[in-house]
């Protein structure tokens, strides 16, 4: 039992630990979270922009009846053809149950269930200009309802119910509002269509269930979509595809296939390069089973946290091959190479301060970072750290149970033949002179060239962060995107927020804030009045009162054809009288009946809208979203909601930029701090003047980076500054490294092995075309390199 719990053995212990508690916490959450799941959402790479939890609702709302909603076009120059393309298109698709909804056809039901909606709260429902309409002239707004019942009429009249066509007007209003909900499309021949460019569309409009809307899945259903779409192009028919799924799916899709072909390169240039060094597959099989094991230690941890992983950080996660794999290199090179190391118990002695220093200075860096607000940053700053130090584990407690070869198979001859001139030893105190020399000159040429570009150039140094760069479609959907945008005229990205103490305070507010209303959009008030505005509706109704008699009698008896009252009988006059008193009492018991927006039998179509428009109570308060489809100024709402606190205008793409600059700065101070705790860890192993020149490297690195960005023409942000920070704990270990091996040729070789495996992985990040992984690949390399150059020299 003491020689199992030995020293030598005690990092073999906690190797066993650490993974088995990792595999134990992933597989009691695995059941809890519901299997493991992948995120492909571009969206989700955006941080929180929530400035209350109310806000948060509102996005949450918006999003989910506008995140899986999609709109399918099929455009022809012929209407037939159109509308025939999309009706196979609908019949192949509207049976998948991956769909939640799917429409082509006006919804004659929906329209039914509103009209009875109507009917029963004819009294509430008047708009202002109705109410005018009726208190300026009750008589002639009779009279104009006569007209209407003879053939102007939108609505089914029944002249018992409604002699004075108030669903008429409701219905008119309910219309207008329920157009400006959706797209500008109009009905033909009962679909929804449009003309543009001299072309017909006729729109399909479905919401995805999750299953639907799943990336990285095989049961995504927009392939499935693709499939049927593509199969009708035909007769000069061609479909457009918008919403944010094919956006979603296109993003994901590419994802996949970077992180194949990334993965694949990095991994075959290591490990030809690691054949190449060590001539023996013991090195390679235990690097590449060490680094697995990282990987999916990493894989298990981050989804145990967070319940999925999303693809940019398994992209990210590729970057880790190189700094895992440093470890391993560190290992098997004093292994094959250093002859005066006769076990792997004193490699890992001779190793364990500078893998150490190494570990602290890189997790700390990556620990600050599961700090920022914000998912994606968090996930990938807990896959790395939990890789390298599973990576550090595997080196310190594993790679030592090897059997050490005999001195004969201890060789590298690579490193015979590139130091075979000699290095910087005593006994070569020329070179050493000349190393220093160029040393101070390339460190002095760094300085001056990167801080005298930023002095040029400092007008188009900036930082600036804008979602729109983070994404942008490419080929066939970026000209369907566009298309699809002039046709249907839909892109609602920005809201106002409205709150009060109650739920009618809130609809008081959003009907004084409609008149002021620029562009097309929706409100709960628009359909659902405040309980103040349905009194005043009931009392402009009861004005029409007095004229019920004649009115009934006029609409039941029409008048002939000389415009004289017709002659009732008896029994017509007794029906005509029942009938007007039915009415009145009907009408007399609405007096204190209120329609609201919780209101239980709201038709289905009502309720969907609602569902994303009325928040309601959320800690106290009551909140409503108003909702225009476009925005042509938005000056006006940022003075609508600057006139009032009880407003809050919410910009969605503004609003996530304006998050990634709070985050970028939150970034350059977690920097700030780990260098501070850095440099006072490093204070701890080396003397003053030692740790100046160590913590050097790592800022001449980021001097780089700043410039690489100026040169390239990018702006700093977020995701360049993510990338600084990570620099500055990677380009402390080669110097530390160095530092700790001052003179040792093996040692320089393992540095820049692990240099160049680091930068493999990390400058195949920069082929990505999604932008947040090419700029952090970008910004990562550009500093690795100028500090293994600094390092070495």
């Amino acid at each position: 039992m003491k020689k199992i719990f030995s020293r030598n053995n005690l990092f073999t212990i906690l190797w066993v630990i650490f993974h088995a508690a990792i595999l134990i916490a992933f597989l009691v959450t695995l059941k809890f979270y519901g299997g493991f799941t992948f995120d492909g959402d571009y969206t989700t790479l955006m941080p929180s922009t929530h400035s209350s939890k109310a806000v948060k609702i509102a996005e949450d709302s918006i999003g989910k009846v506008t995140g899986n909603s999609i709109f399918i076009l099929a455009g022809n120059e012929n209407f037939e053809k159109a509308e025939k393309a999309a009706i196979n298109a609908y019949d192949s698709l509207k049976d998948n149950p991956k769909f939640k909804s799917i429409t082509l056809y006006t919804d004659a039901q929906s329209i039914s269930e509103v009209q009875d909606f109507i009917g029963k709260w004819r009294t509430n429902l008047l708009s202002p200009a109705s109410r005018e309409k009726i208190l300026s002239n009750p008589k002639e707004f009779a009279q104009n309802a006569k007209m209407k019942a003879y053939g102007l009429s939108i609505a089914e009249n029944d002249p018992e119910k409604d002699p004075f066509m108030l669903d008429d007007e409701n219905l008119k209003n309910y219309l207008s509002a329920f157009s400006d909900s959706g797209t500008a499309l109009s009905a033909k021949d009962n679909v929804m269509a449009g003309e543009y460019n001299g072309k017909w569309y006729v729109m399909i409009r479905a919401e995805l269930t999750a299953e639907g809307a799943k990336l990285a899945s095989d049961i995504n259903v927009i392939p499935e979509i693709y499939d049927v779409c593509y199969a009708l192009e035909t007769d000069g028919t061609h479909f457009a595809f918008y919403g944010t799924p094919f956006h979603s799916y296109s993003g994901s899709s590419k994802a996949i296939k970077e992180v194949s072909i990334i993965s694949a390169v990095t991994i075959t240039i290591i490990i030809v390069m690691l054949l190449v060094v060590f001539r023996s597959m013991l090195p390679l099989v235990a690097s590449l089973i060490a680094l697995l094991v990282s990987c999916g230690a990493a894989f298990l941890v981050t989804h145990t946290f967070f319940g999925n992983i999303h693809l940019i950080a398994i992209i990210f996660g590729t970057s880790l091959i190189g700094s895992c794999i440093d470890y391993s290199l560190h290992f098997f090179i004093n292994w094959k190479g250093s002859t005066e190391l006769k076990t792997g118990e004193q490699i890992r002695k001779h190793l364990t301060n500078g893998l150490f220093l190494s570990l602290i200075s890189t997790e700390i860096c990556y620990l600050l970072l599961t700090f920022a607000p914000f998912t994606m940053l968090k996930q990938i700053s807990v896959f790395s750290f939990t890789g390298i130090l599973s990576s550090f584990l595997t080196t310190v407690g594993i790679f030592p149970l090897f059997k050490v070869p005999c001195d004969e198979k201890r060789q590298i001859p690579i490193l015979e033949k590139i130091f075979k001139n000699g290095v910087d030893t005593p006994e070569n105190p020329e070179h050493r002179r000349k190393r220093k020399f160029w040393g101070k000159v390339v460190i002095v040429a760094a300085f001056t060239f990167t801080i005298g570009s930023m002095i040029i150039f400092r007008d188009e140094l900036r930082v600036q962060n804008d979602i729109q760069n983070l994404y942008k479609p490419t080929g066939r959907l970026k000209e369907d995107s566009l298309t699809a945008f002039e046709v249907i005229k839909y892109n609602p990205r920005s809201w106002l927020i409205v709150s009060g103490d109650s739920a009618e305070e809130v609809l008081q507010k959003e009907e004084k804030i409609i008149p002021r209303m620029p562009d097309p959009f929706i409100s709960t008030a628009r359909f659902i009045p405040s309980i103040k505005s349905q009194k005043e509706s009931y009392a402009a109704a009861k004005e029409l009162i007095p004229l019920a008699d004649s009115q009934l009698k006029s609409m039941l008896y029409p008048e002939d054809i000389d415009g004289e009252e017709a002659e009732l009988s008896k029994e017509e006059n007794e029906e005509l009288s029942k009938i007007s008193e039915d009415f009145k009492r009907d009408f007399d018991s609405m007096q204190e009946k209120f329609v609201t927006p919780e209101s239980g039998e709201l038709p289905k179509a009502l309720q969907s809208i609602l569902k994303m428009l009325w928040i309601g109570q959320v800690d106290g308060k009551y909140y409503s979203i108003i909702l225009p489809t476009t925005v042509q100024d938005e000056e006006v709402y940022i003075n609508l909601a600057s006139d009032d606190e009880n407003l809050h205008y919410e910009n969605k793409p503004k609003a996530v930029s304006s998050g990634l600059d709070r985050l970028t700065k939150m970034v350059a101070i977690m920097f700030a701090i780990a260098f501070a705790i850095i440099t006072i860890v490093v204070k701890f192993y080396y003397n003053g003047r030692d740790t100046f020149k160590i913590i050097t490297i790592p800022l001449i690195s980021i001097l780089v980076i700043i410039t690489t960005f100026l040169y390239c023409e990018l702006p700093i942000e977020f995701f360049c500054i993510t990338g600084v920070i990570l620099v500055f704990g990677l380009g402390l270990d080669y110097v530390i490294y160095k530092r700790q091996n001052k003179g040792n040729k093996i040692e320089g070789f393992a540095i820049t092995l692990s240099f160049l495996t680091t930068a493999i992985s990390f400058g195949a990040i920069i082929l990505s075309s999604f932008v947040p992984v090419h700029v952090l690949g970008l910004s990562i390399f550009s500093g690795i390199l100028a500090a293994y150059i600094c390092t070495m020299l």
